[in-house]
């Protein structure tokens, strides 16, 4: 019996590190293959074959050829801390919160990683494929957001514009980020941040004076 609660107790970590050492194969060989051939002159079966996976295990944790070049990265990791801020803090309290949290690397991507992948998508930046991969998943980044932000405040994202204008700030962050290859630290975000929005206005910002517009233009005219 204990052998069995043991087993179960462990089991999952094990699954887990192995899951983390397959992602990681394929990621070290798509980095290096892209580094040496350059994007398009490497091919999912050239990856697989440097990380030693079957074609079907290559597609169960990469959805494709230009996801390597992305990962969860800033844009994801922002939007995540801001879903956990505390719920007693204002909108761009907890946006700053996500901010002053967020660092450069994770448990499962080293800071090194994501420098190399900064690097190579400046370097295929041009490519197109890479390009409508980044604005489409900045456009998901972006209505994650929107919809985290609708919900802290309690209003409906289609009659009040506030949650949609934090949405577009952060989709404009990210593309400086991601797409135009920025490397200002959080720190510098965040200061730019609190210069654009300083404490004194957040209340206004907010949309608690009547004279802040929240809705779109007039259908009635």
């Amino acid at each position: 019996m204990r052998e069995q609660t043991h087993a179960a107790t462990t089991g999952p970590g094990l699954r887990e590190r192995k899951k983390a050492q397959t992602r990681d194969a394929i990621r070290t060989a798509a980095l290096d293959l892209f580094e040496e051939r350059g994007f398009e002159g490497t091919t999912v079966d050239q990856i697989c074959a440097r990380a030693d996976v079957a074609h079907r295990t290559f597609f169960r944790y990469y959805e494709s050829k230009e996801a390597l070049l992305f990962g969860w990265g800033f844009g994801r990791h922002i939007v995540d801390r801001f879903a956990a801020a505390p719920a007693d803090l204002d909108l761009w309290a907890a946006l700053a919160h996500a901010f002053d949290g967020y660092t450069n690397g994770t448990a499962d991507e080293p800071a090194g990683t994501m420098v190399r992948r900064r690097e190579l998508r400046r370097r295929f930046a041009d490519i197109r494929s890479v390009h409508e991969f980044a604005i489409l998943r900045i456009d998901a980044l972006a209505q994650d957001a929107v919809g985290i932000a609708a919900a802290r405040l309690g209003v409906d994202p289609d009659q009040d514009l506030r949650p949609r204008a934090l949405g577009a700030l952060l989709a404009g962050l990210t593309r400086r980020v991601v797409v135009d290859g920025g490397t200002e630290g959080a720190a510098a975000w965040v200061a730019a941040l609190r210069d654009v929005l300083p404490t004194t206005d957040r209340a206004e910002v907010a949309g608690d004076t009547e004279s802040s517009p929240r809705t779109g233009p007039s259908r009635s005219s």
